[in-house]
Order: structure tokens, then C-alpha cells, then sequence
């Protein structure tokens, strides 16, 4: 079995997977705030409202990740980094709001917590180095 044969995955490939996230997240607090949000039961009105302008963030979000990902060709991992900065800081201010007590820490939401933390690290990983593209030169012939 050759080398050339293994599956690789690329930067446009997790900045998709990446993408998805938000897109999901937003689009099920569109649909429902009161049951995809922590403190959904005692939302008010006010409280739904934002939860909305959450989620239309989070899809534009997640629409950035997918539209880069699949428009853009060089210095992919540019924009990879940027989108590091963004996950990076959705999981500092969730940990901040859980240490400040801005938001009430629950065991049961420690494992969407992880969800930013880990997007901004496997972004960071496949973002270090540039992908390798074949330069088709013109030599003169």
C-alpha cells in the first residue's frame, strides 16, 4: 500500500467541521431558546430576545467558517487563526461567566464547554503551517 493513499484531512475541511457548530447552536436556539439555552425556563421575554441575537450571530459565524473555507484558497490558514481567536474567546467568557458567577457552574454543561476549547485548539493545529500547493510554473518552453 502506497503512502499516496491515505486519507488526509485539510484545513477547509476542519474549518467546515468547525463551522458546523455554531450553525447548529444557532439554529436550534432560533427554534427553541427555551430548552437549548441553560437558563431557558426562567427566560424573559428580554432574555429570549437576546438569546435570538445570539443565535443570529452564531450562524453568521458558523456561515464565515463554511464560506472561507470554501472560497478562499491561499493563506487559508490565516483566516484559520483568526477563527481560533474567535473560539478561544467564546471559551473565556464562558469560563469567566462560571467564575465570576455570572453563571450558575453545572457539571452536566462541562461537556459543551469543551466543544469552543476544542475548536480553537484543532483549528490552532491545522492552521500552524500553511498547506503545500503545487505551483504549476511557467519555465520558458
Amino acid at each position: 500500500m502506497d503512502e499516496e493513499d491515505e486519507v488526509v484531512i485539510g484545513l477547509s475541511t476542519i474549518m467546515k467541521l468547525t463551522g458546523s457548530l455554531p450553525l447548529v447552536i444557532g439554529i436550534l436556539i432560533l427554534i427553541s431558546p427555551r430548552e437549548v439555552l441553560a437558563v431557558g425556563p426562567q427566560l424573559t421575554e428580554y432574555g429570549i430576545y437576546l438569546g435570538w441575537f445570539v443565535a443570529a450571530l452564531a450562524i453568521v459565524f458558523g456561515m464565515t467558517h463554511w464560506l472561507v473555507a470554501i472560497y478562499v484558497k491561499e493563506n487559508l490558514h490565516i483566516f484559520g487563526r483568526f477563527f481560533v481567536f474567535g473560539h478561544s474567546m467564546i471559551a473565556l467568557l464562558e469560563a469567566y461567566g462560571w467564575a465570576s458567577g455570572l453563571i450558575e457552574f453545572e457539571p452536566k454543561y462541562l461537556f459543551g464547554a469543551i466543544f469552543p476549547f476544542a475548536a480553537a485548539f484543532t483549528l490552532l493545529m491545522y492552521s500552524i503551517t500553511p498547506e503545500q500547493t503545487e505551483v504549476v510554473g511557467n519555465n520558458g518552453d
